[in-house]
């Protein structure tokens, strides 16, 4: 993880890596603001407006999430690879909440009835994982970052 490849160790390389992958978590996020039913046929969403109340109720609750994580992950998610590409403190800071955020919310679903295995799948294997060897990839080259 400490061995340097071009500009930045390898575990470095790791968590800018896994920083993309997020990024498009927080896109798929904007799609489904901008069109949820076509986000719930690509599979990004489970919940409907269409359905009954209980489903209306619950996609409410998906939508205020994925307003939640275009205010406030998107840009910390940007800040962190801004950061971490200027090898500044607060790239690696921001890099671990935004690392926090990915291997909770996989974790989430992963516990929710109505989500889809594939979906979970998904979300450990793109966020959850890339983000744990992110968080011990930063940790082990914590030293390159200055304040």
């Amino acid at each position: 993880m400490k061995k340097i490849l071009g500009r930045y160790p390898f575990g470095v390389w790791i968590a800018i890596l896994a920083l993309l992958l997020i990024c498009l978590a927080w896109l798929m996020q904007m799609y489904s603001l901008l069109n949820w039913e076509g986000a719930i046929k690509l599979g990004v969403q489970d919940n409907s407006f269409m359905g009954n109340e209980i489903d209306r109720t619950l996609a409410d609750v998906e939508r205020a999430v994925a307003i939640a994580d275009i205010l406030w992950a998107l840009p910390l998610t940007l800040i962190a690879i801004v950061g971490i590409l200027k090898r500044k403190f607060y790239g690696l800071t921001t890099a671990m909440m935004t690392f926090a955020i990915c291997v909770y919310f996989p974790l989430f679903y992963a516990f929710r009835e109505s989500m889809s295995f594939d979906m979970v799948l998904a979300a450990m294997f793109l966020w959850a994982m890339p983000s744990l060897f992110g968080i011990i990839g930063l940790w082990i080259n914590r030293k390159i970052f200055k304040v």
